[in-house]
């Protein structure tokens, strides 16, 4: 009987991984994404700790084009998996990022730069 709980309880962490939501851009189209707190362990929390031309607000323009309000100008973005990266001639940012739902993200720093960062968006 052990067993069979033990296999259940495997098969269930494997649907469960294989149900990991990946943010397309589609999902980041529409609306400008401001940062309004700092995101730890999968919840808003504090203030945002991203760079500031991240949490000034973000309006992805298309697949590979972000503008920043901060700087007033484009960024090219790539989406990888669950990172994304942010780049232009003087900046190369990545971030790890968890779709939460229509209008909120959260972003935590997955280079090393930026590796104690994190800010939670929501869309405007």
């Amino acid at each position: 009987m052990k067993k069979i709980k033990n296999l259940l309880l495997f098969l269930l962490l494997l649907i469960l991984i294989g149900c990991s939501t990946n943010v397309t851009e589609e999902d980041l189209g529409g609306g400008t994404w401001v940062g309004t707190a700092g995101y730890e362990d999968g919840e808003p929390a504090g203030e945002p700790n991203c760079l500031y031309y991240i949490i000034d607000g973000l309006e992805f323009k298309d697949e590979d084009t972000v503008y920043s309000e901060a700087y007033e100008k484009d960024f090219e973005y790539k989406l990888a998996d669950d990172e994304i990266t942010f780049m232009d001639e003087n900046h190369h940012d990545s971030y790890y990022i968890d779709w939460i739902d229509d209008n909120k993200i959260g972003l935590t720093g997955g280079s090393d730069m930026q590796k104690n960062e994190s800010c939670f968006l929501e869309r405007k």
